[in-house]
């Protein structure tokens, strides 16, 4: 939190399928003035990667045959090309073209644009994946096999990311975006960071304070997983093709809210791959369950004895 002295003014809209919260330090003038750019970037980029919405990027992507280039936001590319690049180095467990599975499993809307399931048109037991979808120059992209794909957890580290670039920008030197969950924080403090046990949702874990740094966490708690198939969260296993369970609380520390977000799937589908995709991306993963927490990989995460409030 700031020091005694300093005004934070927080703000909270429901934007990207959550709640966001944006808290900023300085003036009431200036913080009010940073949120509002945040607040704007985060809308941009629901606009350009919403699965749900006819006019997004996304939908776009999702809508357009074989073979056909389409151009993107420079925005969108650039997320794609992360996503794309995760793909490659976690052997496929991190894959944003599992989006009919999702459908499938009542996860996600049928596409606002609508057309048949990409498991339907030719074979079945090969649908697409992340590799099929090609990047071209110029922002533009295209299809080698026929697929859907959903940005969702990754667009969401991405508008987390472009919030807090907003609030810089007016000038706020001690601020935190929390989107859900996702969140990143900055300033010459730590944020403090508490994390639900998975099994006992009202139990926190202390972990340590968030300086510099995002951070995102993604768990299935029961009763909590609302629509979509019982007993397994929206998460797709590659080796068998389905949505399986998290089984744990899972999070991921790092640079930028876009790499933690997306990391946080490959510590729960390839754990095999997890030491050398921390080393990479500068990371810190972080377990909750049943037996306490664990750590592996740099320790991102600080302690400040001063800090009494926490983020979950």
């Amino acid at each position: 939190m700031p020091r005694r002295g300093r005004r934070c003014v927080a703000r909270m809209r429901p934007l990207l399928g959550t709640l966001v919260e944006i808290r900023a330090g300085g003036t009431a003038a200036r913080a009010a003035g940073g949120i509002a750019a945040a607040f704007a970037a985060i809308e941009r980029v629901q606009r350009l990667m919403s699965f749900h919405e006819a006019g997004s990027d996304v939908s776009r992507i999702n809508s357009t045959p074989v073979g056909r280039e389409l151009a993107v936001d420079r925005e969108t590319y650039h997320v794609l090309r992360h996503a794309l690049d995760l793909g490659h180095r976690s052997g496929g467990a991190f894959d944003i073209a599992v989006a009919p599975r999702l459908v499938s499993a009542g996860f996600l809307p049928y596409p606002a644009l609508g057309g048949l399931l990409p498991q339907s048109v030719g074979d079945a037991n090969h649908p697409a994946r992340f590799s099929d979808l090609e990047l071209l120059a110029d922002c533009g992209v295209r299809w080698r096999k026929k697929g859907w794909i959903d940005l969702g957890g990754i667009a969401k580290g991405y508008a987390v990311d472009v919030a807090v670039a907003a609030l810089r920008s007016r000038g706020i030197t001690h601020g935190l975006v929390n989107a859900g969950g996702d969140l990143r924080g900055f300033g010459d403090r730590p944020w403090p960071i508490r994390i639900r046990a998975p099994e006992k949702p009202d139990t926190l874990f202390d972990v340590g304070g968030l300086r510099d740094a995002a951070i995102a966490t993604s768990a299935g708690y029961p009763g909590g997983r609302g629509a979509g198939s019982p007993g397994v969260d929206p998460i797709v296993d590659p080796a068998s093709g389905d949505c399986v369970a998290w089984n744990a609380s899972i999070s991921v520390v790092a640079s930028h809210c876009m790499a933690a977000d997306a990391l946080t799937k490959v510590v729960r589908l390839a754990p095999a791959a997890l030491p050398a995709l921390l080393e990479h991306y500068d990371a810190q993963a972080v377990l909750a369950d049943d037996l306490g927490v664990r750590s592996s990989g740099r320790n991102r995460l600080q302690r400040d004895p001063a800090a009494t409030r926490s983020v979950r």
